[in-house]
């Protein structure tokens, strides 16, 4: 069960458990494919600002899972009633439970649509993502990014900002788009992935625009760990 919200806005929602101190930052701008424009990168920058200002002990997981708030109503259901058939109706309750919905983008990279109807922003947007992805180089707490589905572009660069990447099994890539949509790789992006990647991955990546699944991605260490997606935030 999600801890309770600590901040959300345009879809970013923040959460910390009480006892453990870990954030979970959520990127449910799910309608968008968690794509970076200027809200997004503002609503995770002020998002990080409430991890950075924390005391310790503290960690943080970013995620593209959606948010799911405590369900107050299971207390109460349970504690209630005339007092037959408890075993049963826990039973119901129990097999009635919604699995946790899989998205399958953790984020799918800059916005191309913003890029090409704002053309004079493009460049300040892109300097703003490699302010973000810095604040998160130096936070001063391990960072995990729990790879729900695919991981394009900024997508990957974000889970490269993190400590550790753990990816779902089955479904999702993580990929250099540059390739394929004409554009090279911008120097922050490119220093950031020298930095996480070994010369070999980085050139087979961004030469190719291979698609790494999970298996492929730990084999060329792109990412630390797989595990089946019902298990990626217990994972991380």
């Amino acid at each position: 069960m999600a801890a309770p919200e600590l901040f959300s806005q345009d879809g970013i929602v923040l959460t910390r458990h009480p006892s453990t101190g870990i954030f979970v930052l959520y990127l449910n701008r799910l309608g968008e494919k968690n794509v970076f424009d200027p809200t997004l990168v503002g609503a995770v920058a002020a998002a990080v600002g409430h991890v950075e200002r924390a005391a310790h002990p503290k960690a943080l997981v970013v995620t593209g899972l959606e948010y799911e708030p405590p369900d107050s109503s299971s207390s109460s259901s349970s504690s209630g009633g005339d007092g037959g058939g408890g075993d049963d109706a826990n039973s119901s309750s129990n097999s009635n439970k919604k699995k946790r919905p899989i998205h399958k983008f953790f984020s799918n990279g800059l916005s191309l649509e913003y890029m090409l109807t704002n053309p004079a922003g493009t460049a300040p947007m892109i300097e703003s993502v490699w302010r973000l992805l810095s604040r998160l180089l130096v936070l001063d707490c391990r960072t995990v990014a729990a790879i729900n589905g695919h991981a394009f572009g900024a997508g990957l660069f974000l889970a490269l900002a993190c400590d550790y990447r753990v990816m779902r099994t089955g479904r999702g890539y993580v990929n250099f788009p540059e390739l394929n949509l004409g554009m090279r790789l911008a120097k922050g992006f490119a220093e950031l992935s020298k930095a996480k990647l070994t010369a070999a991955t980085l050139r087979e990546g961004v030469l190719t625009g291979r698609r790494y699944g999970s298996a492929d991605a730990v084999r060329a260490g792109i990412v630390d760990q797989e595990c089946d997606a019902e298990e990626l935030l217990d994972r991380a």
